[in-house]
């Protein structure tokens, strides 16, 4: 059987993030209202260790002419976003999506008709532009129904101007609006290209939100119907220091 978990690295970190999973999943009924009021949003933030062979360091030099990746002998990265010109984040997604009507519209549905989604993500960026950013994660309906993998990246520029809060907030913020691929469940051609959405990172959280998919693309059924469930919606993230 394909390990789902295969691409977090070495056994102890993929049953760690596999117990993660599991426990969002676990007190999801209690989050969702059971036997109360139902609650339509519940967002939870973790910090989980960095994999082994991942390195969070980074080298201050000038402005190169070209662009630049951190390299294992940088010495000054950390999760944290101290200068928007330069920055690589990693980080864990946990999410909860509500039910959608159409055109986007929140559900009151039953407890059991939204999905949770789990993974991690990787944004990196240079001279005051996002160059990469992928996000793998897990979608699971609350009801056991469906389970697939989404993947987003960046799409063609590739490159997309970062821009900096106004300073007035004790948190810093830092947000890029881009253009992105969307795979789904391990295929290698994207299901759709040129969505766009929005990336702001405060402090040590990340959001996804804006994702504006136009479904009308999707020929196949099974497919327009999974991303749907990510179309409009807001995907959180944190990012361990």
């Amino acid at each position: 059987m394909k390990d789902k978990f295969a691409f977090l690295g070495d056994n102890k970190f993929k049953a760690a993030i596999a117990a993660m999973s599991l426990g969002v999943l676990l007190v999801l009924p209690a989050s969702l209202g059971l036997g109360g009021t139902i609650i339509q949003e519940a967002f939870g933030q973790f910090n989980l260790p960095l994999l082994e062979d991942e390195d969070t360091t980074t080298t201050t030099t000038t402005t190169p002419t070209t662009p630049t990746t951190p390299s294992a002998a940088d010495t000054n990265f950390t999760n944290t976003v101290q200068d928007p010109s330069i920055f690589l984040l990693r980080g864990f997604i946990g999410s909860t999506l509500p039910a959608q009507g159409t055109g986007g519209n929140t559900l009151t549905a039953a407890d059991d008709s939204g999905h949770v989604v789990s993974g991690r993500f990787r944004v990196f960026a240079n001279e005051s532009l996002v160059r990469r950013f992928i996000a793998r994660m897990e979608l699971a309906a609350i009801d056991g129904s469906s389970f697939h993998n989404i993947t987003i990246t960046e799409g063609t520029p590739h490159r997309f101007e970062v821009t900096e809060g106004n300073g007035t907030t004790a948190v810093p913020t830092v947000s890029s609006s881009i253009v992105g691929n969307i795979f789904l469940d391990g295929g290698t051609t994207p299901v759709i290209d040129n969505v766009p959405m929005t990336l702001t990172v405060r402090g040590q959280s990340l959001a996804i939100q804006g994702i504006d998919i136009d479904e009308a693309r999707i020929i196949d059924t099974g497919q327009r119907d999974t991303l749907t469930v990510i179309d409009g919606q807001s995907i959180y993230g944190t990012m361990p220091r």
